[in-house]
């Protein structure tokens, strides 16, 4: 007899309505504590309705791998529901695109677990940039991505290029751009930004130099044009879209130009998803279906990058959006990070789930008590301590059902390039 099914994410009224229906396999329940522990239940994950999900770990732990399980597990979804969603992922280390190819490295793990690898059907999209260099190494991209100047706010430029709104730097960009935006009404290139600069008379060729220089340098990026990609082509019915933003290194211009792009991504996926609803209700009413982008979950890593704590992102303000109103639109958040006290407080508070892998910093799992309500008796490093000393092993707090299990999260079906290569090569592939 098939041991029950234990479902994290869903209250008790959508238990009862719909049981398992719309939810994705996740992992089996640990019962026990260390070596003495073993796993009973299945766990499910519902994915029907809008979350905000935690994943925090320390590095190696399983955070990568664990989203990877949610994302490819929602492809597997019967047709009538996986339509009506679409993942996501901002790849900021470059590992998502092995998805495409079956887990072959861990074939006699996933029989144990009565599973077969399996490639996943994702969609890679690379910078326009940088198309050539998956080329050169043999790595196939769906599509290059582009983003217009028309759609990025002064603010946007502002805080990328490091300035602040008040200084002359800042104050420049303000005065040109609402220069530019009158002037090119049918969109604009880095090019025609430049020039207005040059043209500018309310500052010193100072300024302009160093403007010039940041806009000439944001060129070379190779990710704007005069027009952009449409935000349709990221969020199809039943797909996962891989968004590889991991060229731009980890610098502060780095993360400024991947903090751009995913703050621009949020304001538009606000915005669609806002006019999808209306259409969604107009149709549940009597009226015309008309073609929207279904409901999207947007993954993403290094979350405390994008949502810090103190600091300003051109993505911050977006993200924090969708954190406090995305459930009314119909958009899911899974935010991946290993150091959730660097992460905005209100981006914490408002994790309807929380998966947590092993964390050791006192100030992480402070951060994580802050949020742990009064059902969970026990203190979180207590519990941490409880689980077995393997990767992929966690705890879940669940806020919708107010409780907490221990989980160890089932294996990849698609290949995980996110292990740490070793100097010993085994068949012509790195070791994890």
């Amino acid at each position: 007899m098939p041991m029950e099914k234990i479902v994290v994410g869903r209250g008790r009224e959508d238990l009862e309505k719909y049981r398992d229906q719309g939810t994705v396999y996740i992992g089996k329940h640990i019962v026990g504590e260390g070596e003495e522990s073993h796993l009973t239940n299945p766990v499910y994950m519902d994915v029907v309705r809008p979350h905000v999900v935690l994943i925090s770990g320390k590095r190696g732990s399983g955070k990568s791998y664990s989203s990877c399980v949610i994302a490819e597990e929602m492809t597997r979804l019967p047709k009538e529901i996986r339509n009506n969603l679409s993942v996501l992922m901002i790849d900021t280390m470059g590992i998502f695109w092995s998805m495409k190819n079956p887990n072959e490295e861990q074939r006699e793990l996933l029989k144990q677990w009565n599973l077969k690898p399996e490639g996943i059907d994702i969609r890679l999209f690379v910078p326009k940039g940088f198309a050539k260099k998956y080329e050169e190494v043999g790595i196939a991209v769906d599509q290059v991505f582009t983003i217009s100047c028309s759609d990025l706010t002064s603010m946007d430029w502002i805080i990328t290029f490091g300035f602040s709104p008040m200084d002359v730097h800042g104050i420049t960009i303000e005065g040109v751009m609402k220069t530019v935006k009158k002037k090119y009404k049918e969109g604009y290139a880095i090019a025609d930004i430049v020039k207005e600069i040059e043209a500018y008379g309310k500052c010193d060729e100072k300024v302009k130099n160093a403007l010039v220089t940041r806009f000439l340098a944001a060129e070379g990026w190779g990710v704007f044009e005069k027009k952009g990609t449409a935000v349709n082509k990221f969020f199809q019915k039943g797909k996962v879209s891989v968004l590889d933003v991991s060229h731009y290194v980890r610098t502060s211009t780095g993360w400024g130009v991947r903090s751009m792009l995913v703050g621009l991504l949020a304001r538009k996926i606000f915005q669609e998803r806002l006019m999808a609803r209306k259409a969604e209700e107009f149709e549940v009413m009597g009226g015309e279906a008309k073609e929207t982008i279904p409901m999207v979950w947007m993954i993403f890593d290094e979350a405390h990058q994008f949502i810090p704590d103190t600091g300003e992102t051109a993505a911050k303000e977006p993200l924090l959006t969708l954190i406090k109103e995305g459930r009314e639109p119909g958009i899911s958040l899974i935010m991946i990070t290993q150091r959730p006290n660097k992460l905005h407080p209100d981006a914490l508070a408002q994790s309807d789930l929380v998966i947590s892998h092993r964390l050791t910093s006192e100030a992480d799992l402070k951060a994580l008590r802050s949020i742990m309500q009064s059902y969970v008796l026990k203190d979180i490093q207590e519990l941490i301590n409880t689980l077995p000393r393997q990767k992929g092993s966690a705890i879940i707090l669940d806020d919708n059902s107010e409780r907490i299990y221990t989980v160890q999260v089932k294996p990849r079906l698609s290949w995980h390039a996110g292990g740490s290569p070793v100097a010993i090569k085994k068949k012509g592939l790195f070791e994890e």
